[in-house]
C-alpha cells in the first residue's frame, strides 16, 4: 500500500559515478526458471453487485441497470443476458431508457443516443441557452428561459439533422418548469408555475395538454398512473387515456409519515413496498416487502419479499424490480410482475440473475506472511482484507478475513488509505486525512483503527513516512522560528509518543528508510549514508554507496537499496561493501536478498546474491507498488493484482537469510509482586517454532520454560515470576536463552540471550538489600546502630553497601540476632531480635528497609535469655521454612525449634548434647542437598560441619578445616559471591574480615580479605 519513489529509465551510468569496481556482474535469468516453487493464484473475491437493482429504465426488448460513474448494463427480456453499457467518452452524466430500447445519456450540452438493438449512436447536442429536462421514447425535452419567459423544446433527430419544436400552448408567463417523474414512450409530464398556482401537463409527440393533475410525485405504469402529494396518505389513480379527472381515490396509511414507497399501478393494483421485519444479509439490496391493493380500494396482499423498491417499467406496464434471494448462496434477480388482460396479477416471474463482481485490488501490503489488500467493489466501497500466507513448502493461502471499511470512518480517505504500511508484526500504519495525525490498526484489531497521535506531516505521494516493528518515521514540518523546515520523526507505534526528532533541512528531504531499530539517513557528502538508532539518534555506523544523490533509500538487513538522482540504482551489502547494479526499472522494492521491480507494465526479480539472476514474474493491472504489486520484505513472496482481480503470490526463489533479531524490548528487571515479565523481540522472518528458556544465575537450575509455534513478526512471552510448579522464584539474576528456527528452514536459527533481574519473588536467605539474590550481613556497632551490609556478588564473596537502621540501646539492647526467612508474608526477610529481657520478637523491617528498635515486630516469646546461642541453618525439617537451633547455657543442650510459618515456633525439640564450647553458626545448605547444615568450631579452633537429614536432626560431622581460632565471629551470609552456592565471612581479632567462598560441597576456598575496621561492630549475625 505504499507508494514508493517512483524511479523512472534508470540507466547502466555506474562507471560515470566512479563506484563501477564495486559492483558485482548479474548472471543472466529467464522466466519460469527452472527449480522454483509454483506461484499462488488466489482468485478474486467475488462480491454482489452494488447496482443489481438501481432500475433505470426498461425498453421493448430489455432493460437499463446501474448508476452514473459507476457503469450500465443492458439485460435482454428474451434469454437473461447482460451485456455493459459504454459511457460515451465526452458524457458523464446520467442514462435514460424511456419506453424504447434508446437510451440517452446525458451531461453537458451534447447528449448521446444509442439504440441498443442495432448499434446505432448518434449525438443530439442541446441549442444554446437551453437545458436538459427529460426523455420520452427518442425525444429529448429542454427547457429555454429568455428574458424571464420559459419555453419547451422537443429536441429528435432526422438523418443526420437535429430536428429543434418549439412546444406551443404554454401560458405567457409560465416559470419553473420541471418534468416529472420519467418519461415512457409516448410522453412525460411537465409541471409550470402559471399566476399564482401549479398547472401539470402531458408532453407528447402531439403537443402540450392540461391535466387535472396536482402538484406532486408523479409514478407511471402503463394505462394508469397514480399520484401521491406531500403530506397526504391520499392517492390517485388516473387513466392516461383521460387525464381529466382521477378514476380513483384510496387512502394507504403511513404514505405520509414515508413508512411506505409507492411503485405504481399494475392492471388493477396499486403496488407498494414496507420495510422488512425480517431483515436481508445483503446490504447492497433494499430488503422490502412488496404489496397490493386494488385501485379501487380493498385489503393489502403480499406479492413479493426481499425486494427493492427502484423499479422500471416496460411499456405494457409490466413492473420491474429486483429481489434478494431467499438463499443467501444464490444470486440476486430482477423480476417482473404483470398483470393479465382481466387487469388481475400475474405471479412474479424471473427475468434474469445479476451476476457476481468480482473486487479491483487498490492496495495492498504483506509483512512476514500478512496478506493486505484493499478491496473495492467496483463504484462501491473499499473494504481491508487480511489473507496468511503459508510460511513454508509451495505458497497456501488462508480464508480470507475482514478488518473494516476503509473510508472517512477509518480516519482517512480512501485514496491515502492505499498508503498503510505493514510494520512487520501484525500491524498497520497510516496517515490521517491531509497528513493529520498517525493511526494504527493492532493485530486482530478491526477499523477504525486506534488514533495515536494528532501530529501534523508532510502529506505527500512520495516517503512520507515508513514504519518497521514498533517505529514509524515521517516527515514533519519545522517550527515557525525555524522557516517550518522539514525533518524526520521516529514514532513509537505503542505510545504514539516521538522517540526522535532529526535536524532541521533544507526543501530536499534527504533519503530514509527504516529497518527495526535502524534508521538510515542519507548524509551530508553525496553517497554516504548514516545508520541511527531510532530511540536516540545515535550514530552506529556510516556507509559509503558511491559518489551519487541518492533519491531513494531502502534497507533489509545487511543490504541498503539505493537509487541515484541521475537513475542509476543497485543494492549495496553493508557487510561485503559491494553493490549489484539493477537492471532499468521504474519502481521497485527490496525483498529479502532479492529487489522486486516494474519496467514497461512487467515485474522482474532480481538475485542480489548473485545465484538465480533477473526473472520476470507477471504484468500487474496497476504498476505503482503498494498499489497493484509488493512484496515482504519479510524474507516472503512477491504478490501483484491482475486485472482479473487475481492476486498472484510469487516465490522470489532466492535463499533468505538466517533468522534475526531486528529490534527487542527486554527490561533488565521485573518485580514480580506488581507485573510480570514480558518481553518482546522483533523478528527478520517468521519463525516455526521457539524456545525461550529461564535460569537462575546463581545455581544454574531452569526455572522456566517456554515454547512456542509460528511466530510472524513479534514473538513474546509473559512470565509471572513463578516456576513450572507455579512457585514464586527466588529473587535475584536470572539468564534468558531465546532459541528459534526459521518457518521456511533456510538460514542459521536464532540465539540469542541476556539476564533478568527479579525482584518481589521470594526472598533468598539472608538477602535483605536490594532483593539482589545476594546475601547479607547484619552487624550492630556498641552505639544501638544496625547495619546490613549487602552482599556484593561479584564472585569473591565481599560486602559493601549499607542500610542502616538504630535505637538498639537500653531496653532494646540486642543479645542475640538471627536473620530469619519471611514472616510477615511480604517475600521479604525478616530479623529475629532477643533483647535484654529474654524476650524474641520478630522484627519485619520492610522490604530493602533498615532494622531499626521501632520497627513493627510480633512477639514469639519470652525466657529466651536461657540459651547462649540462638542461630537459624535453614530448613531442617524439610518443609520449606527455616527453623532455629537453641543451646542451653547450664546443660549444653542444643533444641530444635521448628517453624510453623508467621513466625509461630512448635516446642522445641532436644537434637544433641555436649555442645558446651563450641562457636555455633547456621550456614544455610553447604553441600548443596537443599538442607540447612550447621557449622560449630571447638575450643581446638576446628571447625566442623554438621549436615541436616531434613528430618530435623544433624547427621554426624565431618571436619571442615582447622585454625579458625584465630576470628573471634563467623557468620554464614548465605551466597554473597553469586555463585549459587552459601559462603563464610569470618572477623579476625585484628578487625578484618574475610570472605570464605563456599564449594558446594561442604568446604570452603582460600579466604579472600573484605577489608579491615570491622571490631567497630560489637555483634555479626
Amino acid at each position: 500500500m505504499r507508494r514508493h519513489t517512483v524511479v523512472r529509465s534508470a540507466v547502466a551510468v555506474i562507471a560515470a559515478l566512479g563506484i563501477g569496481a564495486g559492483f558485482v556482474p548479474l548472471t543472466a535469468g529467464t522466466a519460469g526458471a527452472a527449480g522454483l516453487p509454483a506461484a499462488l493464484v488466489i482468485p478474486a473475491e467475488q462480491n454482489r453487485n452494488p447496482n443489481a437493482t438501481r432500475l433505470t429504465g426498461a425498453g421493448a426488448t430489455g432493460y437499463l441497470w446501474g448508476v452514473a460513474g459507476e457503469g450500465y448494463n443492458w439485460t435482454s427480456y428474451a434469454d437473461g443476458s447482460t451485456r455493459p453499457v459504454p459511457v460515451p467518452p465526452a458524457v458523464r452524466g446520467d442514462a435514460h431508457v424511456a419506453g424504447t430500447d434508446v437510451v440517452t445519456f446525458v451531461g453537458g450540452v451534447r447528449p448521446v443516443q444509442r439504440d441498443m438493438r442495432t448499434g446505432e449512436e448518434w449525438t443530439l447536442p442541446i441549442p444554446s441557452g437551453q437545458r436538459y429536462g427529460g426523455v420520452f421514447g427518442r425525444t429529448i425535452v429542454t427547457i429555454e428561459t429568455v428574458d424571464g419567459q420559459e419555453a419547451l423544446h422537443r429536441l429528435t433527430r432526422e438523418g443526420d439533422q437535429v430536428v429543434d419544436d418549439l412546444v406551443q400552448g404554454l401560458p405567457a408567463g409560465a416559470t419553473r418548469l420541471q418534468v416529472r417523474g420519467h418519461g415512457d414512450a409516448g410522453g412525460l409530464f411537465v409541471e409550470a408555475r402559471v399566476g399564482s398556482g401549479t398547472v401539470v401537463y402531458r408532453l407528447d409527440a402531439a403537443g402540450l395538454h392540461p391535466t387535472a393533475l396536482l402538484s406532486g410525485v408523479v409514478t407511471g405504469g402503463g394505462e394508469q398512473m397514480v399520484q401521491q402529494s406531500a403530506g397526504s396518505d391520499v392517492l390517485r389513480v388516473w387513466n392516461m387515456a383521460d387525464l381529466s379527472a382521477p378514476a380513483h381515490e384510496l387512502t394507504l396509511p403511513g404514505l405520509s409519515r414515508r413508512e411506505v414507497d409507492v411503485l405504481g399501478v399494475v392492471g388493477r393494483d396499486v403496488l407498494f413496498t414496507r420495510p422488512s421485519t425480517t431483515g436481508s444479509a445483503d446490504a447492497s439490496i433494499a430488503d422490502d416487502t412488496v404489496l397490493a391493493v386494488p385501485v379501487t380500494g380493498g385489503s393489502e396482499r403480499v406479492v413479493l419479499d426481499r425486494a427493492a423498491s427502484l423499479v422500471a417499467f416496460e411499456p405494457d406496464g409490466t413492473m420491474l424490480l429486483g429481489r434478494v434471494p431467499e438463499d443467501e448462496s444464490a444470486l440476486p434477480a430482477v423480476y417482473a410482475i404483470g398483470a393479465g388482460a382481466d387487469g388481475a396479477l400475474s405471479t412474479p416471474s424471473r427475468v434474469a440473475e445479476v451476476a457476481d463482481i468480482a473486487t479491483v485490488v487498490e492496495g495492498m501490503s504483506i509483512a512476514q506472511g500478512r496478506l493486505h489488500t484493499i478491496d473495492r467493489v467496483p463504484f462501491g466501497t473499499a473494504r481491508l482484507r487480511r489473507t496468511d500466507v503459508s510460511l513454508s513448502g509451495g505458497p497456501t493461502a488462508g480464508p480470507r478475513s475482514d478488518r473494516g471499511l476503509f473510508n472517512d470512518y477509518a480516519g482517512c480517505d480512501w485514496d491515502w488509505c492505499e498508503d498503510a504500511l505493514s510494520t512487520g508484526d501484525g500491524r498497520l500504519a497510516y496517515q490521517g486525512i491531509n497528513g493529520k495525525g498517525l493511526s494504527v490498526l493492532d493485530e486482530g484489531a478491526v477499523l477504525p483503527a486506534r488514533k495515536i497521535n494528532d501530529d501534523s506531516t508532510y502529506q505527500q505521494p512520495n516517503d512520507t513516512m515508513q514504519a518497521s516493528g514498533r517505529y514509524s518515521v515521517v516527515r514533519i514540518p519545522g517550527p515557525a522560528s525555524d522557516d517550518y523546515s522539514p525533518r524526520l520523526r521516529v514514532i513509537d507505534l505503542d505510545t504514539g509518543r516521538a522517540v526522535y526528532t532529526g535536524p532541521a533541512q533544507d526543501q530536499y528531504m534527504p533519503a530514509f528508510t527504516i529497518n527495526g531499530a535502524t534508521l538510515w539517513v542519507e548524509g551530508a557528502t553525496a553517497g554516504v549514508v548514516d545508520a541511527l538508532d531510532v530511540r536516540t539518534g545515535k550514530a552506529l555506523r556510516r556507509v559509503d554507496v558511491g559518489d551519487c544523490n541518492i533519491k531513494d533509500l531502502r534497507a533489509n538487513g545487511s543490504d541498503l537499496y539505493w537509487v541515484c538522482d541521475n537513475g542509476a540504482a543497485g543494492v549495496y551489502g553493508t557487510v561485503t561493501k559491494k553493490s549489484v547494479r539493477l537492471p532499468a526499472h521504474r519502481n521497485a522494492m527490496l525483498g529479502d536478498g532479492y529487489v522486486g521491480w516494474e519496467q514497461g507494465g512487467v515485474l522482474s526479480i532480481t538475485d542480489v546474491r548473485g545465484t538465480t539472476g533477473t526473472r520476470t514474474v507477471g504484468k500487474p493491472a496497476n504498476v505503482e507498488p503498494g498499489e497493484g504489486w509488493t512484496l515482504d520484505r519479510f524474507g516472503g513472496p512477491l504478490v501483484y493484482a491482475d486485472k482479473d482481480g487475481n492476486t498472484h503470490v510469487v516465490p522470489s526463489g532466492v535463499p533468505t537469510t538466517g533468522l534475526s533479531v531486528l529490534d527487542k524490548d527486554v527490561s533488565a528487571s521485573v518485580n514480580a509482586r506488581s507485573t510480570s515479565w514480558s518481553p518482546r523481540w522483533w523478528l527478520s522472518k517468521p519463525a516455526g517454532s521457539w524456545q525461550l528458556t529461564l535460569r537462575s544465575k546463581a545455581t544454574g537450575a531452569t526455572a522456566r520454560t517456554f515454547t512456542g509455534g509460528e511466530a510472524r513478526g513479534l514473538l513474546s512471552a509473559t512470565w509471572d515470576g513463578k516456576d513450572t510448579a507455579g512457585r514464586l522464584v527466588a529473587n535475584g539474576a536470572y539468564t534468558w536463552t531465546l532459541s528459534a528456527k526459521s518457518a521456511d528452514g533456510q538460514g542459521a536459527a536464532l540465539s540469542t540471550s541476556g539476564s533478568v533481574n527479579v525482584t518481589g519473588g521470594t526472598a533468598v536467605g539472608r538477602d535483605f538489600v536490594g532483593n539482589d539474590g545476594f546475601g547479607d550481613l547484619l552487624a550492630f556497632t556498641s552505639a544501638g546502630v544496625a547495619d546490613f551490609r549487602g552482599g556484593t556478588g561479584n564472585g569473591t564473596g565481599t560486602v559493601s553497601s549499607k542500610v542502616s537502621g538504630s535505637g538498639w540501646t537500653g531496653a532494646n539492647g540486642v543479645t542475640a540476632a538471627v536473620p530469619f526467612d519471611d514472616v510477615s508474608g511480604d517475600r521479604c526477610n525478616d530479623v529475629l531480635v532477643r533483647v535484654k529481657s529474654g524476650e524474641l520478637r520478630a522484627y519485619k523491617p520492610s522490604c530493602g528497609g533498615a532494622l531499626k528498635s521501632t520497627t513493627a515486630y510480633t512477639k514469639v516469646g519470652s525466657g529466651w535469655n536461657v540459651y547462649d546461642a540462638l542461630t537459624s541453618p535453614g530448613d531442617l525439617t524439610g518443609d520449606g521454612r527455616a527453623d532455629v537451633i537453641a543451646r542451653e547455657t547450664s546443660t549444653g543442650y542444643l533444641y530444635l525449634y521448628e517453624s510453623k510459618g508467621a513466625g509461630v515456633f512448635k516446642g522445641r525439640v532436644k537434637i544433641g548434647t555436649g555442645w558446651k564450647g563450641y562457636l555455633l553458626v547456621g550456614a544455610g545448605d553447604l553441600n548443596g542437598d537443599g538442607k540447612g547444615d550447621l557449622l560449630a568450631r571447638d575450643t581446638a579452633g576446628v571447625l566442623w560441619r554438621y549436615a541436616g537429614t531434613g528430618a530435623g536432626a544433624l547427621a554426624t560431622r565431618v571436619k571442615a578445616g582447622g585454625g579458625w581460632q584465630v576470628y573471634n565471629s563467623l557468620v554464614g551470609v548465605g551466597d554473597t559471591s553469586g555463585d549459587g552456592k552459601a559462603d563464610l565471612l569470618a572477623r579476625d581479632t585484628a578487625g578484618v574480615l574475610w570472605s570464605y567462598r563456599g564449594d558446594g560441597k561442604g568446604l570452603f576456598s582460600t579466604r579472600v580479605k573484605v577489608g579491615g575496621g570491622w571490631q567497630m561492630y560489637s555483634r555479626l549475625s
